[in-house]
Protein backbone atom coordinates (compact mmCIF):
# COMPACT_ATOMS: atom_id res chain seq x y z
CA UNK A 1 0.00 0.00 0.00
CA UNK A 2 1.39 3.41 -1.01
CA UNK A 3 0.73 6.14 1.53
CA UNK A 4 -0.01 9.75 0.51
CA UNK A 5 2.86 12.24 0.75
CA UNK A 6 3.71 13.14 4.34
CA UNK A 7 1.92 10.13 5.79
CA UNK A 8 1.87 8.61 8.33
CA UNK A 9 3.85 11.33 10.13
CA UNK A 10 1.23 14.02 9.45
CA UNK A 11 -1.58 11.92 10.91
CA UNK A 12 0.57 10.88 13.87
CA UNK A 13 1.10 14.57 14.70
CA UNK A 14 -2.59 15.35 14.22
CA UNK A 15 -3.45 12.52 16.62
CA UNK A 16 -1.45 14.29 19.32
CA UNK A 17 -3.26 17.59 18.71
CA UNK A 18 -6.62 15.81 18.67
CA UNK A 19 -5.76 14.08 21.93
CA UNK A 20 -4.85 17.38 23.60
CA UNK A 21 -8.45 18.55 23.23
CA UNK A 22 -10.01 15.17 23.91
CA UNK A 23 -8.06 14.72 27.15
CA UNK A 24 -9.66 17.85 28.61
CA UNK A 25 -13.10 16.30 28.18
CA UNK A 26 -11.91 12.93 29.48
CA UNK A 27 -10.22 14.36 32.58
CA UNK A 28 -12.98 16.79 33.51
CA UNK A 29 -15.81 14.32 32.87
CA UNK A 30 -14.24 11.42 34.80
CA UNK A 31 -11.67 12.86 37.22
CA UNK A 32 -11.49 15.22 40.15
CA UNK A 33 -13.88 17.80 38.66
CA UNK A 34 -16.63 15.23 38.22
CA UNK A 35 -15.88 13.77 41.65
CA UNK A 36 -16.16 17.20 43.25
CA UNK A 37 -19.39 17.88 41.39
CA UNK A 38 -20.83 14.57 42.61
CA UNK A 39 -19.77 15.36 46.19
CA UNK A 40 -21.47 18.77 45.93
CA UNK A 41 -24.63 17.01 44.75
CA UNK A 42 -24.46 14.74 47.81
CA UNK A 43 -23.04 11.51 46.35
CA UNK A 44 -22.47 8.73 48.95
CA UNK A 45 -19.45 6.37 48.76
CA UNK A 46 -21.39 3.81 46.71
CA UNK A 47 -22.22 6.43 44.08
CA UNK A 48 -18.60 7.60 44.01
CA UNK A 49 -17.46 4.02 43.42
CA UNK A 50 -19.91 3.61 40.56
CA UNK A 51 -18.96 6.97 39.06
CA UNK A 52 -15.25 6.19 39.21
CA UNK A 53 -15.75 2.80 37.58
CA UNK A 54 -17.99 3.97 34.73
CA UNK A 55 -15.09 4.53 32.27
CA UNK A 56 -14.23 0.86 32.75
CA UNK A 57 -17.80 -0.43 32.91
CA UNK A 58 -18.66 1.41 29.70
CA UNK A 59 -16.16 -0.74 27.84
CA UNK A 60 -18.70 -3.56 27.80
CA UNK A 61 -19.97 -1.79 24.67
CA UNK A 62 -16.54 -1.86 23.00
CA UNK A 63 -17.23 -5.13 21.06
CA UNK A 64 -19.99 -3.34 19.15
CA UNK A 65 -17.16 -1.95 17.03
CA UNK A 66 -16.80 -5.40 15.47
CA UNK A 67 -20.31 -5.18 14.02
CA UNK A 68 -20.12 -1.68 12.55
CA UNK A 69 -19.54 -1.27 8.83
CA UNK A 70 -17.87 1.68 7.16
CA UNK A 71 -15.01 4.07 7.76
CA UNK A 72 -13.28 3.79 11.14
CA UNK A 73 -12.66 7.53 10.98
CA UNK A 74 -16.30 8.43 10.40
CA UNK A 75 -17.53 6.00 13.04
CA UNK A 76 -14.99 7.25 15.59
CA UNK A 77 -15.88 10.88 14.95
CA UNK A 78 -19.64 10.37 14.97
CA UNK A 79 -19.68 8.25 18.12
CA UNK A 80 -17.36 10.71 19.89
CA UNK A 81 -19.56 13.68 19.01
CA UNK A 82 -22.68 11.89 20.21
CA UNK A 83 -21.21 10.56 23.46
CA UNK A 84 -19.42 13.77 24.40
CA UNK A 85 -22.32 15.99 23.37
CA UNK A 86 -24.71 13.88 25.46
CA UNK A 87 -22.62 14.70 28.51
CA UNK A 88 -23.82 18.32 28.40
CA UNK A 89 -26.97 17.09 30.18
CA UNK A 90 -25.03 16.87 33.47
CA UNK A 91 -25.19 20.69 33.58
CA UNK A 92 -28.91 20.44 34.20
CA UNK A 93 -28.76 17.87 37.01
CA UNK A 94 -29.05 20.54 39.78
CA UNK A 95 -32.48 21.43 38.35
CA UNK A 96 -33.76 17.91 39.06
CA UNK A 97 -35.60 17.00 42.27
CA UNK A 98 -33.00 16.17 44.90
CA UNK A 99 -33.67 12.36 45.02
CA UNK A 100 -33.13 12.16 41.26
CA UNK A 101 -29.85 14.07 41.08
CA UNK A 102 -27.29 11.33 41.77
CA UNK A 103 -29.16 8.65 39.77
CA UNK A 104 -29.53 11.17 36.93
CA UNK A 105 -25.84 12.07 37.04
CA UNK A 106 -24.82 8.41 36.95
CA UNK A 107 -27.24 7.61 34.11
CA UNK A 108 -25.97 10.46 31.91
CA UNK A 109 -22.33 9.58 32.60
CA UNK A 110 -23.01 5.90 31.87
CA UNK A 111 -24.76 6.58 28.55
CA UNK A 112 -21.93 8.88 27.50
CA UNK A 113 -19.32 6.20 28.27
CA UNK A 114 -21.30 3.48 26.49
CA UNK A 115 -21.65 5.60 23.35
CA UNK A 116 -17.92 6.34 23.16
CA UNK A 117 -16.66 2.86 24.14
CA UNK A 118 -16.51 1.35 20.60
CA UNK A 119 -14.18 4.20 19.60
CA UNK A 120 -11.41 2.61 21.68
CA UNK A 121 -11.39 -0.43 19.39
CA UNK A 122 -11.86 1.52 16.16
CA UNK A 123 -9.29 4.23 16.94
CA UNK A 124 -6.64 1.87 18.33
CA UNK A 125 -6.86 -0.42 15.30
CA UNK A 126 -6.69 2.61 13.01
CA UNK A 127 -3.64 4.04 14.80
CA UNK A 128 -1.92 0.63 14.72
CA UNK A 129 -2.06 0.93 10.92
CA UNK A 130 -0.44 4.38 11.12
CA UNK A 131 2.33 3.61 13.63
CA UNK A 132 4.82 0.83 12.74
CA UNK A 133 5.14 -1.79 15.46
CA UNK A 134 8.77 -0.97 16.23
CA UNK A 135 7.85 2.67 16.90
CA UNK A 136 4.70 2.16 18.97
CA UNK A 137 6.38 2.28 22.35
CA UNK A 138 8.09 5.58 21.61
CA UNK A 139 5.14 7.16 19.83
CA UNK A 140 2.44 6.26 22.32
CA UNK A 141 4.78 6.99 25.22
CA UNK A 142 5.35 10.50 23.82
CA UNK A 143 1.64 11.00 23.07
CA UNK A 144 0.60 9.81 26.52
CA UNK A 145 3.17 12.08 28.16
CA UNK A 146 2.02 15.17 26.22
CA UNK A 147 -1.64 14.40 26.85
CA UNK A 148 -0.97 13.83 30.53
CA UNK A 149 0.66 17.25 30.86
CA UNK A 150 -2.07 19.05 28.90
CA UNK A 151 -4.80 17.29 30.84
CA UNK A 152 -3.18 18.11 34.13
CA UNK A 153 -2.66 21.77 33.29
CA UNK A 154 -6.36 21.69 32.45
CA UNK A 155 -7.07 20.20 35.88
CA UNK A 156 -5.07 22.96 37.55
CA UNK A 157 -6.94 25.63 35.60
CA UNK A 158 -10.23 23.91 36.41
CA UNK A 159 -9.40 23.76 40.11
CA UNK A 160 -8.53 27.45 40.15
CA UNK A 161 -11.79 28.34 38.39
CA UNK A 162 -13.84 26.24 40.81
CA UNK A 163 -12.13 27.77 43.84
CA UNK A 164 -12.57 31.29 42.39
CA UNK A 165 -16.17 30.99 41.17
CA UNK A 166 -17.44 28.71 43.91
CA UNK A 167 -19.96 25.91 43.68
CA UNK A 168 -21.83 25.03 41.52
CA UNK A 169 -20.91 27.70 38.96
CA UNK A 170 -17.26 26.67 38.78
CA UNK A 171 -18.23 23.05 38.14
CA UNK A 172 -20.80 23.98 35.51
CA UNK A 173 -18.38 26.24 33.61
CA UNK A 174 -15.56 23.68 33.58
CA UNK A 175 -17.81 20.78 32.54
CA UNK A 176 -19.35 22.89 29.77
CA UNK A 177 -15.90 23.83 28.47
CA UNK A 178 -14.93 20.16 28.61
CA UNK A 179 -17.83 19.17 26.36
CA UNK A 180 -16.88 21.92 23.90
CA UNK A 181 -13.24 20.72 23.83
CA UNK A 182 -14.26 17.09 23.35
CA UNK A 183 -16.56 17.85 20.46
CA UNK A 184 -13.97 20.15 18.87
CA UNK A 185 -11.40 17.34 18.93
CA UNK A 186 -13.43 15.39 16.39
CA UNK A 187 -12.81 18.06 13.73
CA UNK A 188 -9.08 17.28 13.95
CA UNK A 189 -9.83 13.56 14.00
CA UNK A 190 -11.56 13.87 10.63
CA UNK A 191 -8.40 15.38 9.08
CA UNK A 192 -6.29 12.28 9.78
CA UNK A 193 -5.55 9.78 7.05
CA UNK A 194 -7.27 6.40 7.27
CA UNK A 195 -5.63 3.45 5.49
CA UNK A 196 -8.23 1.41 3.62
CA UNK A 197 -9.49 -1.69 5.38
CA UNK A 198 -12.25 -4.24 5.09
CA UNK A 199 -14.10 -5.97 7.91
CA UNK A 200 -17.06 -8.23 8.50
CA UNK A 201 -18.89 -9.16 11.71
CA UNK A 202 -17.21 -12.28 13.18
CA UNK A 203 -18.98 -15.60 13.55
CA UNK A 204 -19.29 -16.93 17.10
CA UNK A 205 -16.45 -19.43 16.71
CA UNK A 206 -14.21 -16.68 15.32
CA UNK A 207 -15.30 -14.30 18.10
CA UNK A 208 -14.15 -16.64 20.88
CA UNK A 209 -11.00 -17.78 19.04
CA UNK A 210 -8.68 -15.36 20.97
CA UNK A 211 -9.53 -17.27 24.16
CA UNK A 212 -7.72 -20.31 22.74
CA UNK A 213 -4.50 -18.26 22.76
CA UNK A 214 -3.01 -19.26 26.14
CA UNK A 215 -0.72 -16.27 26.41
CA UNK A 216 -3.42 -13.77 25.50
CA UNK A 217 -5.83 -15.49 27.88
CA UNK A 218 -3.30 -14.99 30.68
CA UNK A 219 -3.04 -11.32 29.75
CA UNK A 220 -6.83 -10.96 29.97
CA UNK A 221 -6.72 -12.54 33.41
CA UNK A 222 -4.22 -9.94 34.55
CA UNK A 223 -6.32 -7.12 33.09
CA UNK A 224 -9.40 -8.30 35.03
CA UNK A 225 -7.41 -8.71 38.25
CA UNK A 226 -5.40 -5.53 38.08
CA UNK A 227 -8.05 -3.17 36.71
CA UNK A 228 -10.52 -4.69 39.16
CA UNK A 229 -8.10 -3.96 41.99
CA UNK A 230 -7.62 -0.41 40.74
CA UNK A 231 -11.36 0.22 40.61
CA UNK A 232 -11.81 -0.95 44.21
CA UNK A 233 -9.85 2.00 45.58
CA UNK A 234 -9.10 4.30 42.65
CA UNK A 235 -12.44 6.18 42.73
CA UNK A 236 -11.77 7.11 46.37
CA UNK A 237 -8.34 8.70 45.96
CA UNK A 238 -9.53 12.21 45.06
CA UNK A 239 -12.34 12.10 47.67
CA UNK A 240 -9.63 11.15 50.19
CA UNK A 241 -7.60 14.19 49.12
CA UNK A 242 -10.57 16.54 49.23
CA UNK A 243 -12.43 15.39 52.33
CA UNK A 244 -9.90 13.67 54.59
CA UNK A 245 -6.62 15.39 53.71
CA UNK A 246 -8.53 18.70 53.28
CA UNK A 247 -6.80 19.73 50.07
CA UNK A 248 -8.35 22.51 47.99
CA UNK A 249 -9.23 22.00 44.33
CA UNK A 250 -6.23 24.17 43.44
CA UNK A 251 -3.94 21.90 45.46
CA UNK A 252 -5.39 18.81 43.81
CA UNK A 253 -4.88 20.50 40.46
CA UNK A 254 -1.25 21.18 41.39
CA UNK A 255 -0.89 17.52 42.39
CA UNK A 256 -2.01 16.46 38.93
CA UNK A 257 0.38 18.99 37.34
CA UNK A 258 3.29 17.39 39.20
CA UNK A 259 2.16 13.94 38.10
CA UNK A 260 1.78 14.99 34.47
CA UNK A 261 5.06 16.92 34.38
CA UNK A 262 6.86 13.82 35.58
CA UNK A 263 4.84 11.77 33.11
CA UNK A 264 5.95 13.96 30.21
CA UNK A 265 9.50 12.79 30.90
CA UNK A 266 8.82 9.26 32.09
CA UNK A 267 6.19 8.09 29.57
CA UNK A 268 8.53 8.41 26.54
CA UNK A 269 11.29 6.73 28.56
CA UNK A 270 8.97 3.84 29.39
CA UNK A 271 8.07 3.65 25.70
CA UNK A 272 11.71 3.49 24.61
CA UNK A 273 12.44 0.90 27.28
CA UNK A 274 9.46 -1.16 26.08
CA UNK A 275 10.81 -1.11 22.54
CA UNK A 276 14.00 -2.69 23.93
CA UNK A 277 12.91 -5.12 26.69
CA UNK A 278 9.25 -5.70 25.75
CA UNK A 279 5.93 -4.37 26.91
CA UNK A 280 5.34 -7.35 29.22
CA UNK A 281 8.39 -6.48 31.31
CA UNK A 282 7.43 -2.81 31.43
CA UNK A 283 3.92 -3.81 32.51
CA UNK A 284 5.35 -5.88 35.36
CA UNK A 285 7.68 -3.13 36.57
CA UNK A 286 5.17 -0.27 36.38
CA UNK A 287 2.26 -2.21 37.87
CA UNK A 288 4.51 -3.16 40.79
CA UNK A 289 4.93 0.53 41.56
CA UNK A 290 1.16 1.02 41.34
CA UNK A 291 0.66 -1.83 43.81
CA UNK A 292 3.45 -1.38 46.34
CA UNK A 293 4.19 2.34 46.38
CA UNK A 294 1.12 4.44 45.54
CA UNK A 295 -1.51 3.20 48.04
CA UNK A 296 0.76 3.50 51.12
CA UNK A 297 1.68 7.07 50.13
CA UNK A 298 -2.02 7.99 49.82
CA UNK A 299 -2.94 6.41 53.15
CA UNK A 300 -0.10 8.05 55.08
CA UNK A 301 -1.42 11.53 54.19
CA UNK A 302 -3.74 13.52 56.39
CA UNK A 303 -4.71 17.09 57.36
CA UNK A 304 -1.47 19.05 57.45
CA UNK A 305 0.52 15.98 56.34
CA UNK A 306 0.90 16.39 52.60
CA UNK A 307 4.48 15.16 52.15
CA UNK A 308 3.55 11.64 51.08
CA UNK A 309 0.69 12.97 48.94
CA UNK A 310 3.09 15.13 46.93
CA UNK A 311 5.51 12.19 46.63
CA UNK A 312 2.65 10.08 45.29
CA UNK A 313 2.24 12.54 42.42
CA UNK A 314 5.70 11.65 41.11
CA UNK A 315 5.23 7.91 41.61
CA UNK A 316 1.85 8.12 39.90
CA UNK A 317 3.72 9.13 36.75
CA UNK A 318 6.25 6.33 37.25
CA UNK A 319 3.46 3.77 37.47
CA UNK A 320 0.91 4.89 34.91
CA UNK A 321 3.46 6.17 32.41
CA UNK A 322 4.38 2.53 31.89
CA UNK A 323 1.04 0.84 32.46
CA UNK A 324 -0.92 3.06 30.07
CA UNK A 325 1.33 2.33 27.11
CA UNK A 326 2.13 -1.29 27.91
CA UNK A 327 -1.44 -2.54 28.33
CA UNK A 328 -2.59 -1.47 24.87
CA UNK A 329 0.62 -2.54 23.17
CA UNK A 330 0.54 -6.02 24.70
CA UNK A 331 -2.99 -6.37 23.30
CA UNK A 332 -1.82 -5.16 19.89
CA UNK A 333 1.23 -7.41 19.79
CA UNK A 334 -0.85 -10.43 20.79
CA UNK A 335 -3.10 -10.10 17.75
CA UNK A 336 -2.53 -11.14 14.13
CA UNK A 337 -3.06 -7.99 12.02
CA UNK A 338 -6.25 -9.32 10.44
CA UNK A 339 -7.75 -10.01 13.91
CA UNK A 340 -6.53 -6.87 15.66
CA UNK A 341 -9.96 -5.40 16.39
CA UNK A 342 -11.19 -8.74 17.72
CA UNK A 343 -8.33 -8.98 20.21
CA UNK A 344 -8.80 -5.34 21.20
CA UNK A 345 -12.49 -5.98 21.84
CA UNK A 346 -11.62 -8.80 24.24
CA UNK A 347 -9.08 -6.56 25.95
CA UNK A 348 -11.65 -3.83 26.52
CA UNK A 349 -14.22 -6.38 27.74
CA UNK A 350 -11.71 -7.66 30.31
CA UNK A 351 -11.11 -4.01 31.23
CA UNK A 352 -14.87 -3.63 31.79
CA UNK A 353 -15.32 -6.84 33.79
CA UNK A 354 -12.55 -5.78 36.15
CA UNK A 355 -14.16 -2.35 36.52
CA UNK A 356 -17.59 -3.79 37.30
CA UNK A 357 -16.36 -6.28 39.90
CA UNK A 358 -13.98 -3.81 41.49
CA UNK A 359 -16.53 -1.02 41.73
CA UNK A 360 -19.06 -3.33 43.37
CA UNK A 361 -16.53 -4.36 45.99
CA UNK A 362 -15.32 -0.79 46.47
CA UNK A 363 -18.86 0.48 46.99
CA UNK A 364 -19.55 -2.17 49.63
CA UNK A 365 -16.29 -1.46 51.45
CA UNK A 366 -16.91 2.29 51.41
CA UNK A 367 -20.37 1.80 52.90
CA UNK A 368 -19.00 -0.29 55.80
CA UNK A 369 -17.41 2.78 57.37
CA UNK A 370 -20.71 3.96 58.82
CA UNK A 371 -20.97 0.72 60.83
CA UNK A 372 -17.36 -0.19 61.58
CA UNK A 373 -15.57 3.16 62.04
CA UNK A 374 -12.24 1.35 61.74
CA UNK A 375 -10.46 4.08 59.79
CA UNK A 376 -10.41 7.89 59.71
CA UNK A 377 -12.57 8.07 56.57
CA UNK A 378 -14.83 5.89 54.38
CA UNK A 379 -12.05 5.85 51.80
CA UNK A 380 -9.24 4.16 53.73
CA UNK A 381 -10.61 0.59 53.69
CA UNK A 382 -11.28 0.45 49.91
CA UNK A 383 -7.80 1.81 49.18
CA UNK A 384 -6.19 -0.70 51.56
CA UNK A 385 -8.05 -3.62 49.97
CA UNK A 386 -7.18 -2.24 46.54
CA UNK A 387 -3.49 -2.35 47.46
CA UNK A 388 -3.70 -6.00 48.54
CA UNK A 389 -5.51 -7.00 45.35
CA UNK A 390 -3.00 -5.10 43.21
CA UNK A 391 -0.20 -7.11 44.83
CA UNK A 392 -2.04 -10.35 43.96
CA UNK A 393 -2.44 -9.20 40.35
CA UNK A 394 1.26 -8.29 40.04
CA UNK A 395 2.28 -11.66 41.51
CA UNK A 396 0.02 -13.37 38.97
CA UNK A 397 1.60 -11.39 36.11
CA UNK A 398 5.12 -12.26 37.26
CA UNK A 399 4.13 -15.95 37.47
CA UNK A 400 2.69 -15.86 33.93
CA UNK A 401 5.85 -14.24 32.56
CA UNK A 402 8.11 -16.79 34.23
CA UNK A 403 5.97 -19.67 32.99
CA UNK A 404 5.92 -18.32 29.42
CA UNK A 405 9.70 -18.00 29.50
CA UNK A 406 10.06 -21.62 30.53
CA UNK A 407 7.65 -22.76 27.81
CA UNK A 408 9.50 -20.66 25.22
CA UNK A 409 12.82 -22.18 26.32
CA UNK A 410 11.33 -25.67 26.13
CA UNK A 411 9.98 -24.98 22.65
CA UNK A 412 13.38 -23.78 21.47
CA UNK A 413 14.98 -26.91 22.88
CA UNK A 414 12.50 -29.17 21.09
CA UNK A 415 12.57 -27.44 17.73
CA UNK A 416 16.16 -26.21 17.79
CA UNK A 417 14.93 -22.87 16.57
CA UNK A 418 13.05 -19.90 18.02
CA UNK A 419 9.37 -19.24 17.29
CA UNK A 420 8.82 -17.46 13.99
CA UNK A 421 5.98 -15.22 15.18
CA UNK A 422 7.61 -12.00 16.50
CA UNK A 423 4.60 -11.32 18.75
CA UNK A 424 5.41 -14.54 20.65
CA UNK A 425 9.11 -13.76 21.14
CA UNK A 426 8.82 -10.81 23.48
CA UNK A 427 9.42 -12.88 26.63
CA UNK A 428 12.20 -15.00 25.18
Amino acid sequence: MTLPAGEPRRSQNLAIWEGMLAILFINWSTGVVMTGYALWLGAPPVALAILGALPMVGQMAAPLALFFRGSRKDLSANLSVFGRGLFVLVLFVPLMPEPWRIPGLLLIAALSQLAVAPVNVLWTGWMADLVPEKQRGRYFGLRNGVLGLVGTLGNLAAGSLIDALGKPWGFLLVLGLGVAAGVSATFILRKQYEPPTTSAPPRFDAFIQPLSDRRFRGFLGFVVLFLGAVSVGGPFVFPLFLEHVRMSFTQVGLWTVIAASCGLVLSPLWGRLADRIGHWQVLLLSSSVAALVLPPLWLLGGPGRLETIWAAAAFDAVAWGGIGTALTNVALQSAPPEKRNLYLAWYWMAFAVGGILGSLLGGVLGSLHAQLKLFPSPYHLPILVSMLLRVVAVYYLGWRIRRDKKRAAGLVGLEAKPPTDPARQELS
